[in-house]
This record gives structure tokens, sequence and C-alpha cells, in this order.
């Protein structure tokens, strides 16, 4: 009899480690709620940003005005309008407008997409800075496609070396 109540003991043990293992890992499974992913909602930086050097950007909900300010014949200043194509963001005060160019003091310009980053956006201050490659030249695509896929948050810190003390309204 002992050796019948001992048996009994044991697989009573077993199958309570049993049911505690299933519990465990069914809690494991659905006990977490995952992180949900931040929504992107086409947020855009509008308003009138200058910063201290004369150049600035003028952004509404569908249109980009970028220039810098005339030094020298030798740097004339550039200006550059466009159509906000998309915007995407990346975090709450972070993300990249696509511009679709209308207009450029750089020739052969009009019609292809650019780039424009913006970080830690407040009412009053902005930092952007336009898409640019290893030699500082305007990063440019041929089609919204393009853009999207080159302009996203895992490229912001290689078209993005310096930016600046930002842009304020």
């Amino acid at each position: 009899m002992f050796l019948f109540n001992s048996l009994h003991q044991g697989s009573r043990k077993a199958f309570a480690l049993t049911v505690m293992f299933c519990l465990s890992t069914a809690l494991l499974f659905t006990g977490c709620k995952p992180e949900p992913e931040s929504e992107n909602t086409g947020f855009i930086p509008a308003g009138e940003w200058a910063d201290d050097y004369g150049s600035g950007y003028n952004i509404t909900k569908s249109f980009l005005e970028y220039y810098t300010a005339y030094f020298s014949e030798e740097y004339p200043g550039e200006n550059i309008k466009g159509s906000i194509k998309e915007a995407k963001d990346f975090s709450k005060n972070a993300g990249v407008l696509l511009v679709q160019i209308t207009t450029s003091t750089t020739e052969g310009q009009a019609g292809k997409f650019i780039g424009v980053y913006y970080k830690d956006y407040t009412n009053s201050h902005v930092f952007l800075a336009n898409a640019i490659d290893e030699a500082y030249a305007l990063i440019v695509k041929n089609t919204l496609a393009e853009a999207k896929n080159t302009f996203t948050v895992d490229n912001v810190e290689t078209h993005v070396t310096y930016w600046g003390t930002g842009y304020d309204k």
C-alpha cells in the first residue's frame, strides 16, 4: 500500500507540474501585449521657419519653399519650391517630407523628388535639413516610389550630416 501511495503522489506531482507549465506558457503568450507601432499621421511642420544666417523654409500643408541667403556671386543662394507629396512621421516630433520640385535655381530638378527631414519640432522651433550625399549634393530622385525607399528613418544619419542651430518661427 505504501508503494502505491508513493507512486500515486509522484504522479500527482508530475501532473501538477505539467499543469503549472502549461498555464505559465499560456500566460507567457497571452499576458503581454505587444507595443503598438506608432501611427503615421502625415504630420507637416507648417510655418515660416528662418535661421540666423538668412536661410529658411516656408511650409504649408501642401507646399514647401527652401531658400538660402545671397552671400556673393560665388554663393548666390539657392531656392527650391515644390509640392509636398507625402509626409512620414518617424516619431511624435520627427519625420520626413517628400517634395516634388516645381522650380529650382538648379537646372534639371523640376519634376524630381527630394526629402526634407525634420526633428525636435515644437510650435516655435524645429530642426530641418535637406537630404544630401557624402559630397554635400542634394539627393534627388526621379519618382515618388524611389523617394519613399530612399528618404527613410534608417537613412537620416546618412543624409543629414549637420542639423545646425535649427529654425525659428
